[in-house]
């Protein structure tokens, strides 16, 4: 596999999910150069592919949340997803204004956000379940020389198996079923975890999965044994926050990327 930097960073990483999402449309490139400026070490986004087979950064299936439009990004094709205004229905206080209409935020493609930020470590989770989707992924990956600065999730075990073949070389999390087997073992002891079988990085896993405890000391220290590390999503509040760091977890996932940078450094990171 390849030395990615996101290892080699000897802190808990700031990790702003879909960009400064918080603060600015997700996923747009305002939401990315955002939480650039802020100074994080990760940009995660959601990938899909468009009806003629590019790959977009987009977190739901459909538009409708984010756009108020009908259809799927795999029913457009990239043009015409590029005339939906991705700021119409984004609202800091509750739907009293909507700040960021008709300012020409449109989608953005996997190839703009790396061209836009060549040194950035990326985070991309595989959203769709259509069989081209890994296979582009790890073309563009590959054609744009970002082996290195990218670490690749999914919730579709065999998507991310996909992905694997396909590109070794590059780092990738644990997928739903590692977890799970995982978290029986730092609980229970069972199923037996062989190193030699262990094709991931990282895990990166909400605090709680219905009444299952997912982050705790144990599952933390354990991770570390192997020395693999622990990603936790989605963190917006200082509290839980610092409860993490308590825990000695290796990144949070955030909407609001500047607050974990203050909470970072009121305990001496930076």
């Amino acid at each position: 596999m390849a030395s990615s930097r996101i290892f080699n960073i000897e802190r808990p990483l700031i990790m702003a999910h879909r960009g400064d999402s918080g603060n600015s449309p997700e996923n747009t490139m305002l939401a990315l150069e955002n939480a650039v400026e802020v100074g994080i070490d990760v940009l995660e986004s959601d990938v899909h592919l468009t009806k003629d087979d590019e790959i977009v950064l987009f977190h739901d299936e459909d538009l409708k949340r984010t756009t108020g439009k009908e259809g799927t990004i795999r029913s457009h094709t990239l043009n015409e997803l590029m005339e939906i205004d991705l700021g119409v229905n984004f609202t800091l206080d509750n739907g009293d204004t909507y700040p960021f209409r008709d300012k020409g935020h449109k989608i953005v493609t996997l190839r703009d956000a790396f061209d836009r930020f060549p040194e950035m470590i990326f985070n991309l989770d595989i959203k769709d379940t259509f069989p081209a989707a890994p296979m582009e992924i790890a073309r563009i990956i590959s054609e744009m020389n970002r082996k290195d600065t990218v670490i690749v999730a999914s919730f579709h075990d065999y998507q991310l198996e996909r992905f694997r073949e396909l590109s070794p070389e590059v780092l990738t999390s644990a997928h739903p079923g590692e977890v799970l087997r995982f978290v029986l073992n730092s609980k229970f002891g069972l199923p037996r975890i062989k190193t030699q079988d262990i094709q991931y990085r990282s895990f990166q896993v909400p605090i709680k999965s219905g009444p299952l405890t997912v982050v705790t000391k144990k599952f933390v220290r354990k991770a570390h044994e192997l020395d693999l590390a622990v990603h936790v999503w989605t963190i917006n509040d200082e509290t839980t926050m610092a409860q993490l760091l308590d825990l000695g977890v290796d990144g949070i996932f955030t909407d609001q990327p500047a607050l974990l940078r203050e909470v970072l450094e009121k305990r001496g990171f930076f």
